[in-house]
C-alpha cells in the first residue's frame, strides 16, 4: 500500500514538473519571438546571450543607443541582453510629453497651500505628545502626511488619513501593496507569479490590489462626469471652475484632471487604464520617497543642531511674521534646501542607482553632512542623480523637493528637534531607503513668539 502511495505521488510531482517545465519553454520561447521582432542595437545578436557582449562601457553612448531606437516609431524599444530579461525596457514614451504639463509649476503653485494644511495635522498631533513628553516616531507619522498629500494633489481626496492612520480600507490596501512588493523583491519563491498568486499573501495582494483599483476607476468616472458638464456649458477645465458649489470653487487642478484633459498633437488622450496606472503610480512612487527624504533630513537636522538653527534663522527670515509659507517664498529657502539635498546624498530614498568607476578616485570627507557643498551648482549634471538623471529622471522631482521644503520648514518652526540617543538608527534598504527601527526623535515646542 505504501508503495503504491509513493508512485502516485512521485507521479504527481513528475507530472507538476513537465507541466512547469513545459509552461516555461512555451513562455521562453514565445518570449525570444517577440523579442526577435523588437528593435535591437545591432540586427542580430548571440543565441543564448543576446546583445550583451555589444553593450557599451560609456553610460553616454548607452543613451544615444536606447535614444536610436527610440527614433523608430515603435510602441516598446529594449535593449536585449540574453534569454531571461532585458535591461531596458521604454513602454509609450509619448504620454511623458503629455504628463510634463502636470508639474509645470504654475500647477505646482496651489499645492503649497495642500503642504501646508496636511503639516498643520501632524504638527497638532506632535505637539499632543509634546505635552506628554512623548518622543515623535517620524516615519510612521510623515509617511502618512505624505500619503495625504499625494491623495489629495492627485485625486483632491481627502482621506484624514493622519488621524485614522492605516484603519481605513483603501489606506490599508496601500501600505499593504507596498509591503508585498518588497515581499516579492526579497522572497525568492514569490518572485515566481505562479507560486506568489497561489500563496496567501499573493491572494490579499490581488485583493488589495482590486480595491484600490476600484477606487481609482470610482474617482476617475466620476471626475469625468464632472469634466463633461463643464464642457457641455463651454466652461473650460482651469483653476477655480471644477464643480458647481461653493465649496468646490478656488479648487486647485489635481494631477487627475491633467491626465483627463491631456491629449497628445493628434487630438488623442489617456485611456482610462493609462490614466488609472498613471495615477497610481505617483500615489505610491510620491509619498513613500518624499517621506524618507523628509525624515532622513530631519535626523540629519537633529544630529547637527547648527545647522538646524540655521535653516530656522532663515525660515523667520522668509515668514518675515507669516504663519505659511507661499511658493513665491520657496526659491529663498537656499539653506534649507541645501541641507534636504545633503541629506538625499547621504541618504538617498531611491538609492538603487549604481554607477562604474571608470578610474580609481580619492573619497574625502563624503560621509560628513556638509550642506555647504552644494552652495556651489558648477557641477557635472549626473554627479548628483537623487532622481535619477538624463530624459527619463524623475518627472516629479519639484513636486517632492517643494513638499520637503514646506513640511521640513514647518516643523523646524514649531519645534527644536533632538536624537534620542537610546534609539538604534539603522538603515533599511528595500525599495526605498528608510530606517529599521524607525527615527525616534525628541521635540521640544518653541516659543510662539519664536516662531
Amino acid at each position: 500500500m505504501a508503495g503504491i502511495v509513493l508512485s502516485i505521488l512521485g507521479t504527481a510531482v513528475l507530472a507538476a514538473a513537465l507541466w512547469l517545465g513545459t509552461r516555461w519553454l512555451y513562455g521562453y520561447c514565445r518570449m525570444i519571438y517577440y523579442i526577435g521582432r523588437i528593435p535591437k542595437p545591432t540586427p542580430n545578436g548571440h543565441w543564448l546571450f543576446g546583445h550583451i557582449f555589444e553593450l557599451p562601457p560609456c553610460q553616454s553612448t548607452m543613451i544615444k543607443m536606447i535614444a536610436r531606437n527610440r527614433s523608430t516609431g515603435h510602441a516598446l524599444t529594449a535593449t536585449w541582453v540574453g534569454p531571461f530579461i532585458s535591461l531596458v525596457a521604454i513602454t509609450h514614451p509619448e504620454p511623458l510629453k503629455q504628463l510634463l504639463k502636470a508639474f509645470h509649476y504654475e500647477i505646482l503653485k496651489p499645492y503649497v497651500d495642500v503642504y501646508n494644511s496636511c503639516s498643520e495635522v501632524l504638527l497638532n498631533k506632535w505637539s499632543a505628545l509634546a505635552k506628554k513628553n512623548e518622543p515623535v516616531m517620524a516615519f510612521e507619522s510623515v509617511s502618512l502626511l505624505t500619503l495625504d498629500v499625494v491623495l489629495q494633489c492627485a485625486f483632491s481626496f481627502k482621506s484624514d488619513c493622519q488621524d485614522t492612520g492605516t484603519h481605513a480600507p483603501y489606506i490599508k490596501a496601500v501600505y499593504e501593496l507596498s509591503e508585498w512588493i518588497v515581499q516579492r523583491v526579497i522572497y525568492p519563491p514569490y518572485q515566481s507569479n505562479l507560486f506568489f498568486y497561489l500563496s496567501p499573501d499573493g491572494r490579499k495582494f490581488r485583493k488589495a490590489c482590486k480595491l484600490v483599483h476600484d477606487h481609482s476607476e470610482k474617482v476617475i468616472n466620476e471626475r469625468k462626469k464632472v469634466l463633461a458638464s463643464l464642457a457641455a456649458r463651454g466652461v473650460r477645465p482651469t483653476e477655480g471652475t471644477l464643480g458647481d458649489s461653493k465649496k468646490d470653487q478656488g479648487k486647485y487642478l489635481d494631477f487627475l484632471d491633467i491626465l483627463l484633459t491631456a491629449v497628445d498633437e493628434e487630438g488623442r488622450g489617456l485611456s482610462d487604464l493609462d490614466i488609472r496606472n498613471e495615477a497610481d503610480t505617483f500615489m505610491f512612487e510620491g509619498h513613500d520617497t518624499t517621506a524618507s527624504g523628509i525624515c532622513w533630513t530631519l535626523y540629519l537636522l537633529a544630529k547637527h543642531p547648527e545647522q538646524q538653527e540655521k535653516c530656522r534663522d532663515e525660515i523667520r527670515t522668509v515668514l518675515d511674521g507669516r504663519s505659511h509659507l507661499e511658493f513665491a517664498d520657496l526659491p529663498k529657502l537656499q539653506y534649507t534646501h541645501w541641507c534636504i539635498k545633503e541629506a538625499m546624498r547621504l541618504y538617498p530614498p531611491v538609492f538603487q542607482v549604481f554607477r562604474d568607476l571608470g578610474e580609481d578616485m580619492m573619497l574625502q570627507g563624503h560621509l560628513e553632512f556638509n550642506p555647504l557643498r552644494f552652495s556651489s551648482e558648477i557641477r557635472h549634471p549626473y554627479a548628483y542623480i537623487p532622481f535619477s538623471a538624463g530624459p527619463r529622471n524623475c518627472i516629479g522631482q519639484s513636486f517632492a523637493i517643494n513638499e520637503e521644503k514646506v513640511v521640513v520648514s514647518n516643523i523646524l518652526r514649531r519645534f527644536e528637534l533632538r536624537v534620542d540617543d537610546s534609539h538604534c538608527i539603522e538603515m533599511d534598504p528595500k525599495v526605498i531607503l528608510k530606517a529599521k527601527y524607525d527615527i525616534k526623535l525628541d521635540i521640544k515646542p518653541l516659543p510662539s513668539s519664536a516662531t
